[in-house]
Order: C-alpha cells, then structure tokens, then sequence
C-alpha cells in the first residue's frame, strides 16, 4: 500500500494538562510555549525543540500571574518576543522577558542576571469581558476583541512608557475573534450580531500609506474605524475569522455549522462561498496555505477545506476530508471470568445495568478550542481534553504537494 493509503493518528493522543487548554502561543523559533489550563494563570514550557507534546517539559519554566479571570487569549509576536494576553477580568498584558537587572549600590550602577517575565498594564477602555487578542503582522499593535461591542487596537506611546489604543465601534453585540490582514492595515473580526466585517484600523504613525493594491477595493483603507466590507451569511454567531498570506482572501465559520469562504475582487464585489458542514459548529478556523484551509471545534475532528487555486479571482472550494481518520482502536477480547468482571465494575461505578458510551474514535475527546497553523502542511490543535495533537497533512492522507502549492 501506498504512504498516502495509511490512516496516520496525531503524533500525540495522550493529554499533556489534566485540565482543559483554553488558547496556546508559540515563540519564534518555537522553542517556548505558552499554555493557559483554563485558568487565570499561564505556563510556559520548553518544547525541547519537538512539536510533539509527549517531548515537552513536563513543569513550566515560568509561570505568569496577573490575570484574576479566566485567560482566553493570547499571542506572541515573533518580531519583539512580547507576548500579549487577555482576560475575562476586562484586562490585557503585554509581557517582556527580563534577563538583567540594574542594581545600584553607593552610587554604582552594575547589572545582575534575571529570568523573569514582567507584565504592563494596557489601557483597553472596555467594561465587558475581553474575547481575543491578536499581534499585527508588523508587530508595533494588536487587536483585542470584548463584550463590549469594540475592539481596541492597541499600541505603545513611548513618551509616556505605556500602552494605549484607539477603539473601534461598529459592532452591535460582542465580538468573538480577529485576524489581521499581512499589510497590518486591516482587521477582520467576527460577532454575535450575525457579522463578519472587514475594517481599517491604519495608524498614520505606525503604518505605510502606499497603496499595496487595496485603493482599487477598499477606497478608505486609510479611514481609522471604518468599515470596509460586511459579511451577513452566516445568518448566525460568526465564531472564528482568518486571513490569509495571500492579503486577498479570507475564511470566517457561522454557529450554524457553515463556513465561508471569501475572495476579494478589485474589479467588483467579494465573492462568497458558503459550505455547510455535516457535523457540529466551528469554533476555529486557519489558512494552512492560500489554498487550504482548516476549520475545527465540537465534531473534536479537525476539517480541510481547498481551493482550486491559490490566486485566482473565482476560485472553486470544497471538503478534502476530516484530518483525523478516526481509526477505530480494537478491544482485547476477554475470557469468561475477563467478561464477568468488566460487566461488574461497569455495574458499580456508573449505578446501571447499561453504559451508554460517547466516546469517539477521534484524537480529541471534547471541544478543540484552537489550531495552531505551522509550517509545511503542519499544525497543532488543543482543546478542553488538555490534549496538544500535532498534525501534518501529508501524513493524514492528503495531497500536501498540490494544497501547499503557490499556484
């Protein structure tokens, strides 16, 4: 048989937290990750240098306390190694690594080791819970989504050493995620109010105001807070949203267990493309390329989604298939006596005659609540079963050379 024949499980099956995983971040070189148990606080680990959890360290390195609710989001910005997150406490921080300190001693300045992460505080002007943060690909601000029905975009004013925003308010209900465009210029959020929506948040002082090819779309690209384009066909919640490298597409998924697919068009409107899904809603979705795109949440499966081509005007997407090929796992059989005794301890654990069982023949085994989009094809999924899985679509079965494709 041939490699792509195999049905190859996720490289790791077992949890890495007895608690859920609520959102994770990798560093540059992916040598740190940030996880957060579905509690206020956060741990990073060192990874050892694999993408396989079972080769992480098992205690975190550092563990960050500031938040006093739940942490739902977070992300690490490659450029600056700040990391950012945000709470339900209505709070985000963004953290810097600290490896010295300055001692200053009968009037003598010198320098000591440390390695520590420490906390600023960033003014976000909101009065409900924050939902999402996201870094721009520039690195100079970031996104924080909230029940307040703004989103702040976020930046440090260096005159005074602290970090403020300015917000935007077209959103009638609360905003669940953003993704920014690759130019830094743009935001794509997504909201209980039915909408996916596309807006400026250009910064005159951070962002370049040449024209990358988006005058001839959005003709106020450069209008702080406006509204660019709006997208009404989820007809539900608009749980997650990406963009992807090409600048001119986008993905968002609708509670109705839908997602779409958009491409965006000088020459008229953007064309929409809606799938419904089989199973269960979507509560992430990423571009693994301009050409595939994958989407996960209750069905506990990831889902891949592809283009006919990577930057064409009308493209033609469809389902590839299910990431996980739930290989059903085969029971040792049991003798008489191996019978009557799992008859009985079934009995007086659960109080019943019959055990009505739910459990899928899925790596995960309750909601993914992210995924993690990597290199090559690859890519991490976590969820509230504390499990890190990591996947690489040429090894579930796909065509990588084609989906992977620039063309």
């Amino acid at each position: 048989a041939s490699f792509r024949s195999k049905k190859m499980p996720a490289t790791e099956t077992k949890p890495f937290l007895k608690t859920g995983v609520t959102c994770v971040a990798f560093n540059a070189n992916k040598s740190l990750i940030a996880i957060c148990p579905n509690s206020s606080k956060v741990f990073i680990y060192e990874t050892n240098g694999s993408l396989n959890s079972s080769k992480w360290e098992k205690e975190p390195k550092y563990t960050l306390e500031e938040h006093t609710e739940t942490v739902v989001g977070m992300d690490w910005c490659p450029s600056t190694n700040l990391l950012v997150t945000c709470a339900h406490d209505r709070n985000a921080y963004v953290w810097k690594h600290v490896s010295e300190k300055k001692v200053v001693k009968a009037g003598n300045v010198s320098y000591e080791k440390e390695d520590k992460w420490e906390p600023d505080l960033v003014i976000l002007r909101i009065n409900r819970a924050a939902t999402q943060v996201k870094w721009s690909p520039s690195g100079a601000k970031f996104a924080v989504t909230s029940g307040s029905k703004v989103v702040p975009i976020c930046y440090y004013v260096e005159a005074h050493k602290w970090w403020t925003c300015n917000v935007i308010k077209k959103h009638k209900s609360t905003v669940l995620d953003v993704a920014w465009c690759p130019n830094s210029k743009f935001v794509v959020t997504g909201s209980t109010d039915y909408k996916c929506r596309i807006i400026s948040a250009f910064k005159e002082e951070l962002d370049s105001s040449d024209d990358d090819g988006f005058g001839a779309i959005f003709p106020d690209q450069h209008k702080f807070g406006e509204v660019l384009a709006e997208f009404d066909n989820a007809k539900a919640w608009v749980q997650s949203v990406a963009w992807s490298s090409s600048m001119y597409r986008i993905a968002f998924t609708g509670h109705g267990s839908t997602v779409h697919l958009v491409q965006l068009c000088a020459d008229g409107p953007p064309a929409v493309t809606t799938i419904r899904a089989s199973g269960l809603p979507y509560v992430s979705v990423e571009f693994l390329s301009n050409k595939a795109v994958v989407a996960a949440g209750y069905d506990q499966n990831p889902h891949l989604y592809s283009a006919s081509d990577a930057h064409g005007a009308e493209p033609t997407w469809k389902f590839e298939g299910n990431v996980d090929k739930e290989v059903k796992k085969t029971q040792k059989k049991l003798g008489a006596f191996g019978g009557a005794r799992a008859m009985f301890e079934a009995k007086s654990s659960r109080s019943e005659e019959k055990s009505v069982s739910n459990k899928k023949n899925t790596t995960h085994q309750n909601l993914i609540c992210g995924i993690v989009p990597l290199e090559n094809g690859q890519m991490i999924t976590y969820g509230l079963d504390g499990i890190l899985a990591h996947w690489n679509i040429e090894k579930q079965g796909f065509d990588s050379k084609n989906l992977l494709a620039d063309s």
